[in-house]
């Protein structure tokens, strides 16, 4: 029995491994590099590592004891964040909704900013009068600012361009919001209300960062791609830590 149970871990550990170190690959290939990507593959590593070296791990139970006090505790914290980000409490009556950037491939938007385009495109559906704010500067691997990708796509899919506004110079969430109100503070009165679009994944995050930035918001989240989910869980629990630690 002791020697199935070993087996059977063993060959969770490859078969975790190799699926972890495939999306990776994936992920450097059809993706802008990240973070996120290097984590998957460092996990995927470790993993392969495990079990190839297996029967050596008792050998080294500080060093297994940690691994899985870390893994455990990613486990939780992705549990707490897609739990949080999915209660959406926007009242669609804010004086704007801001759209947090994600990454764009050259010219073309990724998946993860579409889905983001696509629940503000419904948000201003239900809520027409409201200012919608692309917030995201221009990175590696980008051939224009976010923002400027997301004004088109709202334009495109029937926003007024009088109803846009684009913040095109940040490269960080701090930066978003930061930005955004310096913008929202020369246009609407004083006492408006906002809230966000982002992954599911991101929304603690964020809300705490806009609530430093003097933004409280409301928020209304996007669903990411099961693909990204190791990429982006991974690292989103590395930030969030770091955001508790006051980095």
């Amino acid at each position: 029995m002791r020697r199935a149970g070993a087996l059977l871990a063993r060959t969770l550990l490859l078969v975790a491994g190799a699926a972890f170190s495939a999306n990776a690959a994936w992920l450097a290939v059809t993706a802008n590099l990240t973070l996120g990507t290097a984590l998957v593959a460092l996990l995927g590593l470790g993993c392969l590592a495990g079990g190839i070296w297996f029967a050596r791990l008792p050998r080294h139970r500080i060093l297994t004891s940690a691994a899985a006090f870390v893994l455990a505790a990613v486990v939780g914290l992705s549990v707490f964040l897609t739990s949080y980000g999915n209660a959406d409490n926007a009242s669609y009556r804010e004086d704007a909704v801001i759209v947090l950037g994600a990454a764009v491939h050259g010219r073309e938007l990724s998946n993860t900013l579409v889905g983001r385009l696509a629940v503000a495109v419904a948000y201003h559906q239900r809520n027409p009068s409201a200012l919608v704010v692309v917030s995201g500067g221009q990175g590696l691997q980008e051939d224009l600012p976010e923002g400027v990708a997301m004004r088109q796509y709202l334009l495109d899919h029937g926003v007024p361009d009088a109803r846009i506004v684009v913040e095109d110079r940040s490269t960080s969430t701090e930066e978003n919001f930061a930005n955004t109100r310096v913008l929202l503070d020369r246009l609407l009165p004083a006492g408006y209300s906002v809230a966000f679009v982002t992954d599911e994944f991101h929304v603690y995050r964020a809300g705490r960062i806009a609530a430093s930035a003097g933004l409280p918001a409301t928020h209304v989240s996007s669903r990411t791609p099961w693909y990204f989910w190791p990429a982006n869980y991974l690292r989103e629990s590395v930030a969030v830590v770091l955001n508790w630690l006051g980095h």
